[in-house]
């Protein structure tokens, strides 16, 4: 029931979650004591949970995102209570490997357009995958989450482009 509430919760949430604010992390940097000190539940874990797997699949050439995230952060954050000086995207990594694949999913980096992007259908939670995808993808540590402005360009870009990839809008509004 808690897992129930708590998923039902973070998914009212995630139109909020896309407004970059100061929660953009560095996916290859953030250690398992700073995804423990956030308590595990909220906004904050989900967040950083989207851009770290987002930064995996990259890593792992993955293009599709998990429809549901929960588990593998839930195990990430279990692993990381005992393990506090890890790094949390080395957890993540072989959590995801040993979950099993999303299949077909409409999020993928490699082929979901910017005219496919809706909030309202939990296009929040790509958006933020999609720039740790991004950042572990292009070396780079440019990020559309590094502040409203930057969102909002990213968002008016890819307005004005919908046939485009989400993707090649981001890498174009990072340069």
């Amino acid at each position: 029931m808690k897992k129930l509430l708590l998923l039902c919760c973070l998914m009212l949430s995630l139109p909020v979650a896309a407004r970059a604010t100061d929660e953009k992390i560095d996916p290859s940097a953030y250690s398992c004591a700073e995804l423990v000190a956030t308590g595990g539940f909220g906004l904050t874990p989900l967040y950083a949970g989207l851009q770290i797997d987002g930064y995996a699949a990259a890593a792992q050439g993955q293009t599709v995102a998990y429809p549901t995230i929960i588990p593998l952060l839930e195990q990430v954050y279990a692993a990381c209570r005992d393990r506090p000086t890890e790094k949390a995207l080395t957890l993540w990594q072989e959590a995801r490997k040993n979950h099993p694949a999303p299949g077909d999913s409409p999020w993928r980096a490699d082929k979901t357009t910017c005219e496919q992007y809706d909030t309202e259908d939990d296009g929040s939670g790509f958006l933020i995958w999609l720039d740790g995808y991004n950042r572990q993808k292009s070396g780079k540590p440019g990020s559309v989450l590094e502040s409203d402005a930057a969102l909002n360009a990213y968002l008016e870009a890819c307005a004005k482009k919908p046939e485009s990839l989400m993707l090649d809008v981001m890498r174009e509004s990072l340069n």
